[in-house]
C-alpha cells in the first residue's frame, strides 16, 4: 500500500513534557496536547484548561478602541444615523447581526448594509457609499472588512462621513485614514489575542460600548469565530465555550429556527455542529442572494419569520451543494484534460459563467483531492473574480502580495483570500505564484500531512482517557479534534456498511484490548484492509452512544498495514506449490532449519544453477539460531560492525520448516528487521519427518541392542568402527548409544576406544540420565511441534507476535 499521508506524531522535551504535567496535575499525554497548541506556559495551559469569564481581555487594549467608543455615543447622544456595513459571509453575517443589536441596544439609530456578492464584491465600495450619503448616514461601521479600503475610506472622509473599521483580516502596508481602526493585527497595537475573527473584534466592541460583557451576544460571536475557521484558543475558546453554552440553554429565535431546519433539535450542539451545519446555511445566504437573509435570521424575534427565513436558507444550501457539486466536477474534467496543471505546485483554474459565490467552497474541495493551493477564478466579461485556498507550508496571502500589480483588489491571510483581475492577467498570475511556490514548497511538503497528538496502547484507551480529553473541547480550528496512532493491532473484522456499503467498519485488538473503528465514505477499502493481518491506525476517540449504551470508539483519519505482519499459511495443502506461486509475485527470502530442505526449497525457487542472478535468498538456520546465505546471486544483509555482525532478514519472509528447538525458532525471530511479512509454511507433511528424526535421536531398544551385540563381536572398537556399520540417519544415533551405555556400566571408554563391560549386570535403559534427559527433550519438541502445527490460525499468529515482542533484537512499529 502506498502511504498518501504523512503521519506526524507530536515530538517534545520529556523533561519539559513531565515537568508541564506536573505543574498542571494532568497526564503527560494530555500535557503534550496542550504543547501541540503552542501552550507552553504554565499559566497561559491552565487558563486553557480551566477557562473562566474573566479570562476575557480589557476591550480598551485595543489601540483605537477609545476612540471609536467615544465617536459612537458621540452618535447616538446626537441621533446621528449609524451604518453597520458587513460583509457576505458567515462571519460578515454574525458580526453584522451582533454590531446592529449591540448598537440598537446602546441606543443608535441603525441599519445595516450587506454588498451585493455578485454586483458589488467584497468590502467597502465607492457607490454604496456615496448612497450612505445621500441617506443620510453620518457615521459607518465596517464588520469584518475594510482593512484594505484606503481609496474608499478617503471617499468617505471627502463626503464628511467617519468611518470605523472593524476587521480581522491582514492589514496591507498602507491602512485607510479612517475615523478609528479597530484591528489586533495593526501595527502598534497592544490587544493579546492577535487571531480574533471579525465577529470577535465587533463583540470587542459591543464591550466597550456596553460597559459589560454582552453574554446575549456570545451565541453569535460563537457562530462567526467557529464558522470563520478563527483558531479556537486564548479569547476565541472563551467564545466558542460560553457561546455554545447559550446556544444550548436558551437559543435566540432564529438560532433555535437554524437548530430546527439542520434535523438538531435535542442535541448538544457543539462546534463541529456550527462547522458542518450552521455555517454552510448561513453561508448559503450570500452565496447565492443576499447576506442580509442570514442576518434577519439572526436578529429577528418573530418566530414564524425565522422559521421561514431558516427553510429559505436551508434551501439555498442544498441548491448550493448541487452548483458547487457540478462546477467540481467541471474543475476536474478540466485539471485531468491537461496534466500539466499537475506539474506545477499551484491550481489556477478559470472558467467562464462559474457561481462566484460557490467557488470558494470548490478551491477547497480541490486542495482535498490534489494538495495543492488552489485558486478558482469566475469570468465574467473579461474580468476574472476568484477565490483561494491553500496548504501548510505556503502562505497566500504573502504570496499574491508579490503579484499585487496584477490584482484590481485582493485580501485575505495565510490560508484563504479573495481577489479579482482582469482575465487576460490569470495566465501570468499562475506562472509567477508557481515559481514563488517552487522556491518554497518541498517535494515533502505536497504530501498531505495528518497531526497525531500522540501515540497510544490500545490498552490506554478507556473511557476515563476519553472524557478528559473531551475536558479540552470545543474543537476546531487551532485546537483540533485530538488524533490518535495505535500501532500493532490485530484486525479482528472489517466490513463496509451503511446505504450501497458507503462507510468502513472494523473491530481491531490488542492483548485483551478491543476496539471497534468507523470511516465514512471509505468502504472500498475494506477488502484491502482484510488483506493486513495487523495494522497501525490514526484517528480521534469518542464514546459512542447506541440504543443507551455506551462504547469506545475511533472515528477512523487513515491506516496502514504494520510493519511486521505474519501470515498462517500452515494448511495450503501443497507448500511446494505455494512458495513456486509465490515466486512469480514477489521477492522471498526463505528460511530453512534443516539443510535436507536447503536444497528442496532452492530447487522451488528455480536457485539452480545457483552462480545465475536470482531475486530470491535461501537461508540456513544452525542449531543455536544464527544464520547464513546458502544460496543466491548476492551477499547476506550485514550491518556496518563487520564481518563478524548479525545476518538482519526483511520483506517477505517464508519460514519454511519445523525448527529444531523452540530457542532455534526465537533466535531466527530475533534476525528479523523492524518491517517484514512473515509466512509460516511449515505443516503435517513436516511433522512426519519430525517424527522419523525423532527415531533416529531416540533409538529404540532392538538398535540399542544391535550396536552392544557389535561391542561384542569386536571385542573393542572406536566409535567411528560403529557408525561404518550403520544408515547415516542412525550416525548422532550411535553416539548418544555409546555414552549411556558407558553411563550405566555397559561399556567402558579409553580415548576414543570402546570396551564390553561383561561384568556389568542388566539395568534398565530409563535409569540413565542421558537418556532421560533426551527423552524429556523429545518430548518437550514434540509438545513444541504440536503447538506450531496444530494449533488455531490465531494462537499460531499470537504466539509468533509474543516471541516477536520479547525478542530484543525485534524492533516492533
Amino acid at each position: 500500500m502506498k502511504q498518501t499521508k504523512r503521519w506526524m506524531a507530536a515530538k517534545h522535551d520529556p523533561q519539559f513534557l513531565e515537568q508541564l504535567a506536573v505543574e498542571l496535575g494532568v497526564s503527560p499525554v494530555i500535557a503534550g496536547m496542550l504543547l501541540r497548541r503552542g501552550l507552553t506556559d504554565p499559566e497561559a495551559a491552565s487558563r486553557f484548561l480551566h477557562p473562566e469569564r474573566s479570562g476575557f481581555y480589557d476591550p480598551f487594549l485595543m489601540k483605537d478602541m477609545e476612540k471609536a467608543v467615544d465617536r459612537i455615543r458621540q452618535a447616538i447622544a446626537n441621533r446621528e444615523r449609524i451604518m453597520v456595513y458587513g460583509d457576505y459571509d458567515a462571519d460578515g453575517a454574525t458580526s453584522t447581526s451582533l454590531m446592529y443589536l449591540a448598537l440598537r441596544k446602546a441606543g443608535g439609530q441603525v441599519e445595516y448594509y450587506i454588498p451585493d456578492r455578485f454586483e458589488e464584491g467584497y468590502g467597502l465600495n465607492g457607490p454604496a457609499i456615496l448612497q450612505a450619503k445621500e441617506r443620510g448616514f453620518d457615521l459607518i461601521v465596517t464588520v469584518d472588512n475594510g482593512i484594505s479600503a484606503v481609496e474608499e475610506v478617503r471617499l468617505a472622509r471627502n463626503l464628511g462621513l467617519d468611518l470605523i473599521v472593524t476587521d480581522h483580516h491582514t492589514p496591507p502596508q498602507v491602512l485607510p485614514e479612517a475615523y478609528a481602526i479597530l484591528n489586533p493585527k495593526q501595527p502598534d497595537c497592544g490587544y493579546p489575542d492577535k487571531m480574533l475573527a471579525g465577529v470577535g473584534v465587533a463583540f470587542k466592541l459591543a464591550q466597550a460600548l456596553l460597559g459589560e460583557l454582552p453574554e446575549e451576544f456570545l451565541d453569535l460571536a460563537a457562530i462567526g469565530t467557529i464558522a470563520d475557521l478563527a483558531p479556537l484558543l486564548d479569547e476565541n475558546r472563551l467564545l466558542a465555550i460560553y457561546g455554545l453554552q447559550r446556544i444550548n440553554r436558551s437559543p435566540q429565535v432564529g438560532i433555535k429556527a437554524l437548530i430546527e431546519v439542520s434535523g438538531l433539535s435535542g442535541k448538544d450542539i457543539t462546534a463541529g455542529h456550527i462547522g458542518f451545519s450552521f455555517g454552510p446555511r448561513i453561508n448559503a445566504s450570500g452565496r447565492l442572494d443576499s447576506a442580509a437573509y442570514a442576518v434577519e435570521l439572526l436578529i429577528t424575534e418573530d418566530e414564524e419569520r425565522a422559521r421561514e427565513l431558516a427553510d429559505f436558507l436551508n434551501q439555498r444550501n442544498q441548491e448550493r451543494q448541487e452548483i458547487s457539486g457540478q462546477i467540481f466536477e467541471e474543475a476536474v474534467v478540466e485539471i485531468e484534460a491537461h496534466p500539466e496543471m499537475l506539474t506545477g505546485r499551484v491550481l489556477v483554474v478559470a472558467k467562464e459563467g462559474w457561481n462566484a459565490g460557490v467557488i470558494g467552497i470548490v478551491a477547497s474541495r480541490l486542495v482535498e483531492k490534489y494538495y495543492r493551493p488552489t485558486l478558482m477564478i469566475s469570468i465574467t466579461d473579461g474580468m476574472g473574480k476568484g477565490s483561494a485556498r491553500s496548504i501548510d507550508g505556503f502562505h497566500l496571502y504573502d504570496a499574491m502580495a508579490e503579484c499585487r500589480d496584477l490584482f484590481d483588489h485582493f485580501g485575505g491571510h495565510k490560508m484563504a483570500a479573495g481577489f479579482s483581475l482582469a482575465a487576460d492577467r490569470i495566465d501570468e498570475l499562475r506562472d509567477r505564484l508557481n515559481r514563488t511556490a517552487s522556491e518554497v514548497l518541498t517535494t515533502q511538503d505536497m504530501i498531505p500531512k495528518i497531526e497525531i497528538d500522540a501515540e497510544l496502547e490500545l490498552s490506554e484507551v478507556s473511557m476515563e482517557f476519553v472524557r478528559e480529553v473531551e475536558g479540552l473541547a470545543p474543537f476546531g480550528f487551532g485546537n483540533p479534534g485530538p488524533r490518535f496512532q495505535l500501532n500493532g493491532l490485530t484486525l479482528e473484522r472489517c466490513r463496509r456498511v451503511g446505504q450501497d456499503g458507503a462507510h468502513l467498519q472494523l473491530v481491531v485488538r490488542r492483548g485483551a484490548a478491543q476496539l471497534g473503528g468507523i470511516a465514512f465514505q471509505r468502504g472500498e477499502e475494506a477488502d484491502l484492509i482484510n488483506e493486513w493481518q495487523r495494522l497501525d491506525l490514526v484517528g480521534e476517540l469518542n464514546i459512542n452512544e447506541w440504543n443507551g449504551k455506551q462504547s469506545l470508539q475511533i472515528q477512523l483519519s487513515d491506516w496502514r498495514p504494520n510493519g511486521i505482519q505474519v501470515f498462517d499459511r500452515r494448511r495450503v495443502e501443497d507448500k511446494r506449490r505455494w512458495l513456486e506461486e509465490q515466486a512469480g509475485r514477489k521477492d522471498l527470502v526463505v528460511v530453512c532449519f534443516h539443510q535436507e530442505t536447503v536444497a528442496e526449497a532452492a530447487k522451488l525457487l528455480e536457485l539452480y544453477p545457483w552462480q545465475e542472478p536470482h531475486r530470491h535468498r535461501v537461508y540456513l538456520a544452525d542449531p543455536d539460531g544464527e544464520i547464513r546465505l546458502v544460496c543466491s546471486d548476492s551477499l547476506p544483509d550485514r550491518n556496518t560492525a563487520g564481518e563478524d555482525s548479525a545476518v538482519w532478514l526483511s520483506g517477505d519472509v517464508v519460514f519454511y520448516d519445523l525448527p529444531l528447538s523452540i530457542e532455534q525458532y526465537q533466535a531466527v525471530l530475533r534476525r528479523l528487521q523492524a518491517e517484514f511479512r512473515l509466512y509460516l509454511i511449515y505443516g503435517a507433511t513436516d511433522k512426519v519427518w519430525v517424527e522419523q528424526r525423532k527415531r533416529t535421536l531416540l533409538p529404540d531398544r532392538k538398535v540399542f541392542a544391535g550396536i552392544y551385540n557389535m561391542l561384542q563381536d569386536l571385542q573393542s572398537c572406536s566409535a567411528a568402527e560403529i557408525r561404518k556399520r550403520m544408515p547415516p540417519s542412525y550416525h548422532d544415533a550411535a553416539d548418544f548409544i555409546l555414552s549411556v551405555f558407558v553411563e550405566l556400566g555397559f561399556a567402558v571408554q579409553d580415548g576414543n576406544t570402546y570396551h564390553v563391560n561383561k561384568g556389568t549386570g542388566k539395568r534398565p535403559l530409563e535409569t540413565s540420565e542421558l537418556y532421560q534427559t533426551r527423552l524429556m527433550r523429545i518430548e518437550a519438541y514434540m509438545r513444541v511441534i504440536d503447538s506450531l502445527i496444530e494449533t488455531s490460525n490465531e494462537q499460531a499468529v499470537a504466539a509468533v507476535y509474543e516471541w516477536l515482542y520479547q525478542s530484543e533484537g525485534v524492533q516492533i512499529s
